[in-house]
């Protein structure tokens, strides 16, 4: 037997944000709290233009006063779905930016130590440069070289990330996780902690990239 799924609503707010998607019984809880009305304007999933609510016969809202108040305080506290763009992409530069933080630490420790500083280094790191910094103690040029072009790998993660590529969190944190293991096997347990900060930061960025795309 075929099912169809129930259409999905964007409403665009008194305000001039963008709430939702949202489905019908929730769109309809609003109106009863007074967020919505009527004259709300929406833009239902398979449609490519805003109309009134009361342009929806699922909605029932033909004779709903006009009194009742516009959507002009909705906020994103309702529902995740109805996150505003502009709060879920502060989200998801937010924890994409991680990726930046790692690759340009990366670089300073790899800096610092053969600058033979008595500062031990950046815990959010990688612990790979770490350990080919030693590796290669004696073949600076190397040890950079490497620094630089894993640093600039992970930075690109970032990059992409911002523009919400899914691959880019994806494989990024696959890297960062295996990071993470270098760091255990050194037994560097404060990198350790700060790897998994950025990973739950960097994943709950994903999470919001999804909901961005609805």
């Amino acid at each position: 037997m075929e099912t169809t799924s129930e259409p999905t609503y964007k409403i665009l707010g008194g305000d001039g944000q963008h709430y939702g998607p949202v489905d019908r019984a929730q769109f309809l809880g609003w109106v009863r709290d007074g967020r919505a009305n009527a004259q709300t304007k929406i833009l239902r999933s398979d449609l490519s233009e805003w109309r009134e609510a009361s342009a929806f016969p699922e909605f029932n809202l033909q004779s709903t006063p006009a009194s009742v108040a516009p959507l002009a305080t909705a906020t994103p506290e309702f529902t995740p779905a109805a996150a505003s763009d502009a709060e879920l992409d502060q989200r998801i530069r937010s924890g994409a930016s991680w990726f930046y933080w790692v690759a340009a630490l990366s670089v300073i420790n790899t800096v610092l130590f053969f600058a033979k500083t008595d500062f031990t280094g950046f815990a959010v790191g990688l612990g790979f440069t770490m350990i080919t910094d030693r590796a290669f103690a004696g073949a600076v040029p190397i040890a950079v070289v490497i620094s630089i072009v894993f640093s600039g790998v992970i930075a690109l993660f970032g990059y992409f990330a911002i523009k919400r590529h899914a691959w880019a969190f994806i494989v990024g944190l696959l890297v960062l996780l295996l990071d993470t293991g270098l760091c255990v096997l050194i037994k560097s347990w404060i990198s350790v902690a700060f790897h998994v900060w950025a990973i739950v930061s960097i994943f709950m960025a994903f999470r919001a990239s999804r909901a961005a795309r609805g």
